[in-house]
């Protein structure tokens, strides 16, 4: 099938890649000039796993094309995938210009019949709005072809998004029976493999987006709030995860407690869907606590840091490990990192920052601060600091050296955000003080119950 994807952001530049693997002719087109170049000179823009082998592939078997001129895409297509961005707006709404300025120029310009697939995460009802708004402008450009609207939302996590695409636990489709016929062909190879095809009305595959992230969401946010009980009761958060994961309705995923969510879709989509529920007035109370849980939990590091001070940061240098809101990407989109950078910033502190992935766009987003030193590795953000903060739980973090780690850090404080190792290992390996979320704290011989880490010249 000939196919274009308006967007190369992640969900476009992957759900291109992955549908050009599955044989079909695909024309990704973004209005961005400096990425298109970089994809159309064999680059990717993205750190993604598998994504630049997918997209070579695609280059050789000269199925796959990058274009900025959106009318060259709309030409060559009859199915066309709308993965444009939908950000918040002020009031926490989704702001859908980009996807309304895409579907109204593909109206004024196709020839003949199509298909809109919204693939952008969109409020309920956006379906149908663009299923009139673009009906209105093919009969005032008196033009005989029809265009069908289906919401395809994505449900592909960053750092594994391609395998989540190519082994889906379910596509979700919702639009006229003509059109998910069409979209049935479309995704054929996928459910070939099994995967289940789950049809319904644009509503309400509008609306399942929105419900899977947001009961994500609310996971964590109940367990990070868990992990506060867990901690003022002398309680590990670690024996209670296990206690109920083993409960087979609730399940081990999303149990792990750590310093709040980030990223492009949890915020926005918790924002969106309480926007959403307003329109209809319904009550939202629960949303609202998954998100008012997370900002305190992302504020809980520099809570941590403030205490073993004293409130004292003058001349104080904090190491910082991970910096990207997740593992396996170099995303900093609302990452908790950024939060404790701004919070230590105002108190005039020090910082030594490193992550595997994600130094370039820090870099980017915190030009011009003095008191950031950006550092090649783990170790270098590790040495002569007066504490160190684990903020993402990257494979290198949990195995690096604890030995190494405690000569390192001396009598400085190690507060994991992440709980990246067992208190055990901790124990054995002599670190001074370490703190972890929703757990008892270890402090050895070196470190004093009360001991409050304040400079001698404080």
């Amino acid at each position: 099938m000939n196919i274009s994807v308006y967007g190369a952001g992640y969900v476009g530049l992957v759900s291109a890649a992955c549908l050009a693997s599955l044989g079909h002719e695909v024309v990704c087109a973004d209005i961005d000039a400096e990425k298109i170049a970089l994809l159309q000179q064999g680059g990717c823009p993205l750190h993604e796993k598998d994504l630049k082998e997918l997209l070579d592939e695609g280059r050789e078997k000269k199925n796959l094309q990058f274009t900025k001129d959106l009318s060259f895409a709309i030409a060559n297509s009859d199915l066309h995938f709308i993965a444009t961005g939908t950000p918040s707006s002020p009031d926490g709404s989704a702001d859908l210009s980009q996807v309304f300025s895409v579907c109204e120029k593909i109206a004024r310009e196709i020839n003949r019949d199509a298909v809109l697939l919204i693939k952008s995460t969109v409020p309920v009802g956006t379906g149908d709005e663009v299923f009139s708004f673009t009906k209105e402008i093919l009969l005032r450009e008196n033009k005989s072809c029809t265009i069908d609207v289906v919401s395809n939302p994505e449900f592909l996590r960053e750092g594994n998004a391609v395998s989540d695409f190519l082994n889906a636990e379910r596509i979700v489709a919702g639009g006229s029976e003509a059109a998910l016929r069409a979209v049935q062909r479309l995704y054929q190879p996928l459910l070939d493999k099994g995967i289940p095809f789950l049809r319904m009305n644009r509503r309400s595959s509008e609306l399942t987006k929105y419900a899977a992230n947001t009961m994500l969401a609310c996971k964590i946010s109940f367990m990070n709030q868990l992990s506060r009980i867990a901690e003022a009761a002398g309680a590990n958060i670690d024996d209670i995860r296990l206690g109920m994961g083993y409960d087979k309705r609730i399940g081990t995923e999303f149990l792990f407690p750590g310093v709040g969510y980030g990223g492009s879709c949890f915020p926005k989509d918790v924002r969106a869907l309480c926007a959403t529920a307003k329109t209809f007035h319904v009550n939202t109370n629960l949303i609202e606590a998954i998100e008012a849980v997370n900002i305190m939990q992302k504020n809980w590091v520099y809570e941590t840091l403030e205490t073993l001070f004293k409130g004292q940061f003058k001349g104080r240098t904090i190491g910082i490990w991970g910096l990207a809101f997740k593992p396996e990407t170099d995303d900093l989109r609302e990452a908790s990192s950024l939060n404790l950078i701004q919070s230590l910033l105002k108190v005039n502190a020090r910082m030594k920052l490193y992550d595997p992935a994600a130094m370039q766009n820090a870099q980017k987003v915190l030009s011009g601060e003095k008191l950031i030193q950006y550092c090649e590795s783990a170790s270098l953000a590790a040495t002569d600091v007066d504490a160190l903060v684990i903020m993402t739980e990257w494979s290198e973090f949990k195995q690096y050296s604890l030995q190494k780690l405690s000569l390192q850090l001396k009598n400085a404080p190690l507060v994991d955000g992440r709980n990246c190792y067992s208190l055990e290992s901790i124990k054995h390996a002599d670190i001074a003080c370490y703190v972890s979320v929703g757990r008892p704290g270890v402090k050895n011989s070196v470190c004093s119950e009360n001991k409050s880490y304040e400079k001698e010249s404080a």
